[in-house]
């Protein structure tokens, strides 16, 4: 029998023959299959196999599949992304399964997408990402090859003919016809990316990498014109060979050594090339690196570089600077034709940007949100991140919208910023929580950097509230709201009650090597907080009276320092720790004899910052009430008589209670 489609590819006997039936029927379910098909069992009756549906029968065993890997190239993509699982994974023959169905979206209706799995480990495969409708792991696609012809439209459905395929190695060409692509489709269809000068000013110094292939590099210091530039954000990953200081500065204005770089900045300078760009900045080529004062001056730019940027080079998914991220052999292909390959399916967004290196790290996270066009490099395909969408190289888009994962709370904060530009109006202080909870999972080399890496999103913020005060962190104009932060914690699916409860996985907080600021300021702690004002809204019934800050010294490892006075209702009361070393969350009462009641007591939902399992007289400040819940600060009582913060309490009131706090005035430093 012929084929339905040519194939041209290098297939062996039983990928020809699912591939040749997969497009015979149309990817559509089918009453009655040649041999190798399995239906599933009709009826209601549950079996391991049902969830799966009708399933192709391929080779008989793993080992099969790995022998026929090596000439085949269909088996060689399913073999690289079954091979990794575990052995338990892998027993029984290996069968493909077009029609898999999930009990929350039902069967699937994708064309040309199918899972994988063993026969008799199918009840063992994970599933992987949480999203409802998501695909799950060990699937693979049939994918187009070339581009859609003009005008044309391919429904949802068709996403054989709808999503491309990813080529295993990257050429410029490659990178250039995508970005060019990626920008025009911004520039048409995002009034907020339209809006964005991609013109700006040169920072104080840059890479001219010349304009051409063959050109000298040299270290360019600007003289205030303009002109379009590369960024480039990384991981250091250590100690960088041949940085710039102040030893080496004034002959790399002349000419650097290109063959010196770490492989991370080669393949900068190539990607910067391929666009057809002459000047790029790269952070330890362009800031002294052993001067104080030039790396302070340079760090308080940040904002201006890389909101500035045409483009933005990302460096996902390599933790240092010597490894490179242009690299041959991304992700296996298996070719069909000239029209359609196999490929596998990528792992959901979400999931895949949460684990890469470059989002842990805690500069890179102003590097992002400023930047109005970033070129992400991963390990396995690129993608375009403007003001409007996260585009992938596999022609999957998303805008963050509808889904309350970090990464996608990350890209909304980005789209309203994109609308603050280019509308000209204010941030909301709640963007600034939303940013921070996200900024707290980061970590850091240099454990003082946590603030000054803040330095470019404060002034992004401030350009749009330009009377607003920035301190330690927060802002003086809605310094009530931001004091309010606590350990984050986990709520269990299922709970309809919100908040915390004694039984609630919480972060651990820990105190940083170096004082970063006062107690108050979410600095003063590493760990991953949540800010209470984007859950309980504008209920604050404290009252500021004033904010003093010290000034910062002009000494290295300088940091804010002040004091906050407060009026309020105020208690002083006692702390129990968590009934099991499992908990973290304690409890509060007036008395020290006091029983908790750690299930329905009043004072129940407390949380420490740092130590939770010392009991200890403490006092507490209303900040807030919504409905019959008090929210308090939890705080430690210096021998001056002012105070310090160590913690956060959610008070279910008694009708008694109240009368137990007074009004006082009280200073927080």
């Amino acid at each position: 029998m012929s084929p339905i489609v040519p194939i041209t590819g290098t297939l062996c006997k039983v990928c020809l023959e699912f591939v040749d039936n997969l497009f015979a029927f149309d990817f559509l379910k089918q009453e009655d299959y040649p041999s190798r098909w399995h239906p599933v069992t009709r009826g209601r009756e549950w079996t391991p196999e049902k969830p799966w549906g009708d399933v192709f029968r391929h080779h008989d065993d793993f080992d099969m599949l790995t022998e026929s890997a090596k000439t085949c190239e269909f088996c060689a993509v399913l073999h690289a992304d079954l091979a990794p699982m575990d052995p338990d994974l892998r027993q029984g023959w290996l069968g493909l399964y077009p029609f898999w169905s999930s009990g929350r979206v039902g069967e699937n209706t994708r064309k040309g997408h199918f899972r994988a799995g063993f026969r008799e480990s199918l009840t063992k495969m994970p599933w992987g990402s949480s999203k409802i409708g998501s695909i799950p792991l060990h699937s693979f696609r049939v994918c187009r090859r070339g581009p859609l012809g003009q005008d044309e439209e391919v429904t949802w459905f068709d996403a054989h003919r709808r999503l491309p395929a990813v080529e295993p190695t990257l050429r410029p060409s490659d990178i250039s016809a995508m970005v060019t692509k990626w920008k025009q489709e911004c520039l048409e269809a995002h009034p907020n990316c339209a809006q964005v000068e991609t013109n700006h000013e040169l920072p104080t110094r840059v890479i001219d990498i010349g304009e051409g292939e063959p050109s000298q590099i040299r270290l360019y210091e600007s003289k205030g014109e303009k002109a379009p530039y590369v960024a480039l954000s990384h991981c250091w990953g250590g100690a960088i060979p041949s940085v710039t200081t102040e030893a080496n500065r004034v002959a790399r204005t002349h000419s650097m050594n290109i063959d010196d770089l770490p492989q991370n900045f080669k393949d900068a300078i190539q990607v910067t090339r391929a666009l057809g760009l002459r000047y790029l900045w790269i952070d330890a080529l362009c800031i002294i690196q052993d001067s104080a004062g030039d790396w302070k001056r340079e760090a308080g730019r940040m904002f201006s570089v890389y909101a500035g940027a045409a483009v933005t080079i990302s460096v996902l998914d390599v933790a240092a600077s010597t490894l490179g991220f242009l690299k041959p052999d991304r992700v296996p292909l298996a070719v069909i034709n000239d029209g359609y390959a196999i490929q596998k399916v990528f792992p959901e967004l979400n999931d895949y940007l949460i684990d890469c290196p470059l989002n842990s790290r805690g500069w890179c996270m102003q590097e992002r949100l400023l930047a109005p066009r970033l070129l992400h490099f991963g390990q396995e395909q690129m993608f375009w991140e403007c003001f409007t969408e996260f585009k992938c190289e596999d022609g999957r888009t998303f805008t963050g919208d509808s889904d309350g994962h970090v990464m996608a709370e990350f890209m909304r904060i980005r789209k309203r910023i994109g609308v603050s530009t280019s509308q000209g109006t204010e941030l909301e202080w709640e963007a600034w929580y939303q940013l921070l909870e996200e900024y707290t999972t980061r970590n850091f080399t240099v454990s003082t950097d946590k603030l000054p890496a803040m330095d470019g999103a404060a002034a992004l913020f401030k350009s749009t509230k330009t009377t607003a005060t920035y301190v330690a962190g927060l802002w003086k104009e809605d310094i009530a709201r931001g004091l309010l932060w606590c350990a984050n914690y986990y709520h269990m699916p299922g709970r309809k009650v919100w908040g915390i409860s004694d039984i609630d996985k919480i972060s651990k907080l820990s105190k940083p090597p170096k004082k970063r600021g006062p107690s108050w300021s979410w600095a003063a702690v590493d760990g991953q907080l949540d800010f209470w004002a984007r859950k309980i809204g504008k209920n604050f019934v404290v009252e500021v009276l004033d904010v003093q800050m010290d000034e910062e010294t002009e000494t290295t490892g300088s940091y804010p320092n002040g004091i906050i006075k407060l009026k309020g209702f105020v208690a002083h009361m006692f702390y129990h720790p968590p009934e099991s070393i499992d908990y973290d969350v304690g409890a509060l009462t007036f008395d020290e004899a006091e029983v908790p009641n750690y299930r329905t007591g009043t004072f129940h939902s407390c949380v420490m910052d740092l130590d939770r399992r010392s009991s200890r007289t403490c006092w507490v400040i209303k900040m807030a009430q919504s409905n019959n819940d008090w929210y308090l600060l939890v705080l430690d009582k210096c021998d001056d008589g002012s105070f310090r913060r160590i913690g956060m309490c959610i008070a279910h009131l008694g009708k008694d209670t109240p009368e137990r706090f007074e009004i006082q005035e009280i200073e927080i430093a």
